[in-house]
This record gives structure tokens, C-alpha cells and sequence, in this order.
């Protein structure tokens, strides 16, 4: 049992290898970073797995309450829970440790960033600078925005601003307001490019929270910012692909080895490379299918099928030009290892798997994962007109019939989008 346990910790600490912690400089006469912490590494973004002590006694409350339950013989999740003992903790605790993840590549556009946070909701508002669409995600207790400068109504509330120096940044800025909810706002140009991009972070400080115990500018300062990079590296070792509407990116060396037809509804596009294999497969939308892109619904399905439940997988929403998708990351070092991204468009189901093992291919588990998470659609201006919810059924109904979720996040996309 002590050897287990020293293995799964082993895998836990390999998402965050050690590296250099996060160092972001400060001009002589300028004020500190906000929340800046030297003793975080600066990979720390790269681990989707924050489960706080709170995440834990919920999960561990909701599988007592599963246990305590009769049984019923009708319901499939039932039937689930009793076969897979352990299941409803990793689902909770899976629920709980989710990332956001947003690229944007239209146009000028290209870069992609993160956030430890679960999405919610994400909503996409043309800017009244007219440089762009400024798209917006919401979590239960924050909310990120990011686009074109968009920093202007902040000059009214914030209490402090300053400028800072990162690696692959220039021009770099900060303003921060702290009051019953912290808001704290970057405007910055990457090294390798003349945009400039604005993005805000903001919520309420509390340590209750399951989803993000950390105040909004402990996690600009030290996950958001250094997540930060330039799209353009991905074309030195992966290619973009085209499907009617839809593209997708594969490592340059891969083949096409087969197109065909599975179980009379799956096209099914197959590719091959050294110590790989990859699947992108395609479904039309019918009737009243299951959502696959809602978060909960590709978790319950890893779990179900593939997970031994202690593997430290990664779960995250996927922004992509402001259309969501869900992706599942189960990396084992050196060995057999996992990713999953989901998405769609108005009519199909898009689900692209990559299979492969560290050890044999020459392309790293961050390459991988950085070519499956860029994915396009050449109508994504409309398909993303309509607020897009991660949650489905209840929960969501309850999240919108609210009087603060929706009020209080609108609220700020209309105020900084003056």
C-alpha cells in the first residue's frame, strides 16, 4: 500500500516537474506585483489538479451519501456507483479539479493562456474598440475576460497599477481593484507579435471555495501570466487539417493511414506516427444525443471506461475563438497515456483522441497536448452568438433563474467593455 502510494504521488508531482519558479521583475520606482509568489514554480498552470481540503471533504461527504443510499436496480448510476466503489469520490474530486483554457487565433490573434478555474458559462461581446470580440468565462465565484485592451473603466476603481517584465512579454501593465471582490487586469504585447492583448481576472476571496480557495490576484500573478504564450511555435512540428467546417492540428510526421465508416454513423479519420495513435472522429447531431462537450458528461465517461480511478488525469473547458470544448488529459511518464477533446459545431459531434506513449514518440506530453486543445471552425463567429453553458439539466437551470451568477458577471462584461 506505501509503494502505491509513493507512485501516484510520484505521477501527481510529474505534471509539475521542477523548474524555475515564477520571477516576474518590477522596473526600479515601480510598485510590487500583487500577489506575486516566488516560491510557486512557474509550470504551476500546466497542473489542472488544485483539489483543496474543501474538494476533498465534499467529495468524500457526497461517496458516504452514495453508500448510505438504498439500492436502486432501475437507475443506471446506481448500478454504476455499487459496481466501481470509488467511483463517486474520483467523479466529485474530478468535477472539482477542472482548468479553463483559452486560445484565440483569428486574425491578429494568437495566443493561448490558462486559468485554474472550472467554466460555467462563457460568452463572447464585439468590443467597442473594434479590435476584436472580447470573450468571457465565468466560474461560481470569478470570471476571466480577455481580448483587445479592454482596461479603461478599471482607471475609475483600481487602487493600484504598475508595470512588470516576463519572459516572451512586452509593455507589460497591471491595475487591481480590491474592495468586497478583487479584479486585477494585464494589458501586454508578446515578444513575437505587434497585438496587443488586455485580460481580467476577478472574484470574490473565499477560502471556502472547492473550485479556487486563491485570491484573483495570487492567481493572475502566478498561474495566468505565466501561462501566457504565442500560437506560432505549434507550426514548427504540427500541421493544420481541414474537415468540411472544422480543423484540427497533427504532429508534421503523422500519416493518414485510414478514412472509413464505423457502426453505420461514426466517420472515423485515423492517423499514425512513431509511438502514436490518433482518431478524429465525427457525428451528426440527432434528436435529443447527449451533449458530449458539457464537461460532466466526457468526465463520467473517462471514468467509466478507461480511468483506474487514481491515475492523476487533468480535466479542462477548452476555449477556441470563444467555442468550447472538453478535454481529458491522463499522462503517464513514459508510458501509455491518454488526451480527449470534444467539441462541436451546429452539426456535428467532433471527438479527437490521441493515444500514445511517451517513451517511443519524439514529441513531448506539452506538444501533445498543445496540438489537440487548437481546434477551429470556419462559422465560429456564429456559432458563438449564444451564451455557451458547461452545465446541463438542473444545475444549469438553477445557475440562470439566480440573482447573482448571471447580474454580477454581465455587469462587469458590460462595464469594462466601455
Amino acid at each position: 500500500m506505501l509503494r502505491k502510494s509513493i507512485i501516484m504521488m510520484a505521477l501527481a508531482t510529474a505534471f509539475t516537474i521542477n523548474v524555475s519558479a515564477v520571477q516576474i521583475e518590477v522596473p526600479a520606482g515601480q510598485p510590487p506585483m500583487p500577489g506575486a509568489d516566488a516560491s510557486i514554480l512557474a509550470n504551476a498552470y500546466e497542473n489542472y489538479r488544485h483539489i483543496n481540503a474543501v474538494a476533498e471533504q465534499n467529495a468524500d461527504d457526497y461517496s458516504e451519501f452514495i453508500k448510505s443510499q438504498p439500492v436502486n436496480p432501475t437507475s443506471g448510476m446506481d448500478k454504476l456507483y455499487r459496481e466501481r466503489p470509488g467511483l463517486a469520490k474520483a467523479l466529485e474530486l474530478a468535477n472539482s479539479s477542472q482548468s479553463t483554457v483559452v486560445l484565440l487565433h483569428e486574425g491578429d490573434k494568437n495566443i493561448r493562456l490558462s486559468m485554474p478555474n472550472i467554466s460555467f458559462r462563457g460568452d463572447s461581446v464585439e468590443s467597442k474598440s473594434g479590435e476584436g470580440p472580447l470573450f468571457a468565462v465565468r466560474s461560481l465565484s470569478a470570471f476571466l475576460m480577455v481580448g483587445p485592451p479592454h482596461g479603461k473603466a478599471l482607471n475609475k476603481y483600481s487602487e493600484g497599477e504598475g508595470k512588470y517584465n516576463y519572459p516572451g512579454l512586452q509593455n507589460a501593465s497591471w491595475k487591481l481593484m480590491s474592495n468586497s471582490a478583487h479584479i486585477m487586469y494585464t494589458e501586454f504585447t508578446p515578444n513575437d507579435s505587434k497585438t496587443t492583448y488586455g485580460i481580467t481576472y476577478g472574484g470574490w476571496v473565499n477560502t471556502e471555495d472547492p473550485y479556487q480557495d486563491k485570491s484573483p490576484e495570487v492567481v493572475m500573478s502566478n498561474y495566468i501570466i505565466p501561462s501566457i504564450e504565442s500560437l506560432s511555435g505549434l507550426d514548427t512540428y504540427s500541421r493544420l487539417e481541414h474537415w468540411g467546417n472544422f480543423s484540427y492540428r497533427v504532429p508534421k510526421t503523422a500519416k493518414l493511414v485510414s478514412e472509413a465508416v464505423e457502426n453505420s454513423q461514426y466517420d472515423v479519420r485515423t492517423y499514425e506516427d512513431t509511438g502514436s495513435k490518433i482518431r478524429v472522429v465525427r457525428t451528426s447531431i440527432l434528436g435529443e444525443k447527449r451533449d458530449g462537450t458539457v464537461i460532466k458528461s466526457s468526465i463520467l465517461s473517462y471514468l467509466k471506461k478507461y480511468n483506474d480511478l487514481e491515475t492523476p488525469t487533468q480535466y479542462a473547458v477548452v476555449w477556441n475563438n470563444g467555442i468550447a470544448g472538453s478535454l481529458i488529459d491522463s499522462y503517464k511518464p513514459n508510458g501509455e497515456s491518454y488526451l480527449r477533446h470534444v467539441v462541436k459545431d451546429s452539426v456535428y459531434f467532433y471527438s479527437y483522441r490521441i493515444n500514445y506513449d511517451e517513451s517511443k514518440t519524439s514529441y513531448t506530453h506539452k506538444q501533445w497536448r498543445d496540438m489537440i486543445e487548437y481546434v477551429g471552425f470556419n462559422d465560429a463567429a456564429k456559432l458563438r452568438k449564444e451564451p455557451q453553458w458547461r452545465e446541463d439539466g438542473r444545475y444549469k437551470e438553477k445557475l440562470e433563474s439566480g440573482p447573482i451568477f448571471i447580474p454580477w458577471y454581465m455587469e462587469w462584461v458590460k462595464l469594462l467593455n466601455q
